[in-house]
């Protein structure tokens, strides 16, 4: 997650600096695909919170691999019914942030991210639930649940020090 200094030479191989090669090229991608997501957020907004809508929702964010947003759709599926619906869709956006913006080993379980995901709502919004509870939930070792909940928290922990702010128009505020 190191991010690439203007000065240092370009990862494509042409001997430039960064800010004279690709720079350009990957600051205009970000903002596109954070168009998309705004695209999607605003249609969100406007489809009623079900489970159906939300996977609507889900489907029409940028996703770098299919088992990602699957594992999307799981949260949703397992979170249904215990939890607010803004809650669920938080969730999805911590999920979706993380899974942006990291590379996940596809050999991890994404059961195990997920699990950590719904703790981690859990405590947020004060949700009275064991590790060991929603790891059962997952089919997922307490252990291992521990151990992706601690990789999150770094995530954001580290996010919030390098003053990464989310984009409040990207995330849908369910009513």
């Amino acid at each position: 997650m190191n991010k690439l200094g203007r000065n240092e030479p370009c990862p494509c191989g042409s001997n430039l600096k960064y800010k004279r090669c690709c720079m350009e090229k990957d600051q205009t991608q970000a903002r596109e695909q954070a168009a998309k997501a705004n695209q999607a957020a605003k249609a969100a907004a406007a489809v009623p919170v079900t489970v159906e809508g939300m996977n609507k929702w889900i489907s029409e964010l940028s996703w770098k691999r299919p088992e990602d947003q699957e594992a999307a759709e799981l949260l949703v599926t397992r979170m249904d019914g215990e939890y607010e619906p803004n809650v669920i869709v938080r969730a999805v956006w911590v999920w979706h942030c993380y899974a942006d913006e990291t590379n996940i080993s596809a050999a991890i379980k994404p059961e195990s991210y997920c699990a950590a995901v719904e703790y981690l709502m859990s405590e947020a919004h004060d949700v009275p639930v064991t590790q060991k509870a929603v790891a059962a939930k997952y089919g997922v070792s307490p252990t291992t649940l521990s151990k992706r909940n601690k990789e999150l928290t770094e995530f954001f922990s580290e996010r919030a020090a390098n003053g990464v702010q989310p984009n409040d128009e990207r995330v849908p505020v369910m009513a």
